[in-house]
């Protein structure tokens, strides 16, 4: 049975989930199911296949940074390359 249920997240992890969502053709609904699940199912210690798109968007939305993309980038090609 499917239950309602109302989330508050900023503006920019929605945008970037919405754009996602479609990219691979699937409702933000059942994204954040699949994200739910995944959590329950390690928790609970399940063996359940985890989907590959809960699996990129885990974490996402815990990311804190003061840092400008620019800087952020710029960082990451300095780890890689340097």
């Amino acid at each position: 049975m499917a239950t309602k249920l109302t989330l508050t997240l900023d503006n920019e992890t929605i945008e970037v989930a919405k754009k996602y969502a479609k990219k691979y053709k699937i409702s933000l609904s059942k994204l954040v199911e699949f994200y739910f699940k995944s959590l329950t199912s390690s928790f609970e210690n399940h063996n359940e296949n985890v989907p590959p798109i809960t699996k990129e968007l885990s974490g996402i939305a815990s990311i804190t940074t003061i840092k400008s993309d620019k800087e952020l980038l710029e960082d990451a090609l300095n780890r890689r390359f340097l």
